[in-house]
């Protein structure tokens, strides 16, 4: 799991985390959603769960923080796999989200990487749930390997 966090670490460097103002109203999130997202070519069926909200003063002016978890995404490496833990923006949600789920599947504990944020001081994504999956695949193709 840690390995996966210093990949997303090193994606993170790659990405626009924070930027911008935060997007107009659209739909209300809460924690415990799935939904569907804008996957990339080979991710359909992928879901999203929103797993946390939170306000995080030094984060203000993107508005609530939400940690979400990912399952059934192909990376490159190796077999589906499931991201427990990415920070998100609305900015990120409005972009990416198309409807509620109403399948139900298992995600992961996100606790830990929650933690890990924090204790990081990490910063929010603001690119698309798409483009966060493509860039942590291409960091990982560059040898930063989860053990997950």
């Amino acid at each position: 799991m840690r390995h996966l966090a210093k990949a997303l670490a090193a994606a993170a460097a790659a990405a626009s985390l924070v930027g911008g103002a935060p997007a107009a109203a659209k739909p209300r999130y809460a924690e415990g959603q799935v939904w569907e997202y804008r996957t990339r070519a080979g991710d359909e069926g992928s879901l999203l769960k929103i797993q946390k909200m939170e306000k995080v003063p030094e984060l203000a002016a993107l508005g609530p923080v939400y940690h979400v978890s990912v399952v059934g995404v192909h990376l490159a490496d190796g077999p589906t796999r499931e991201i427990a833990h990415l920070p998100v923006s609305r900015q990120t949600l409005d972009a990416s989200l198309t409807r509620l789920s109403r399948r139900h599947v298992g995600f992961p504990d996100v606790e830990e990487g929650i933690a890990e944020w924090r204790s990081d001081k990490g910063g929010v994504f603001t690119i698309t749930v798409a483009e966060i999956v493509g860039i942590l695949e291409q960091t990982i193709a560059q040898g930063h390997r989860p053990s997950d």
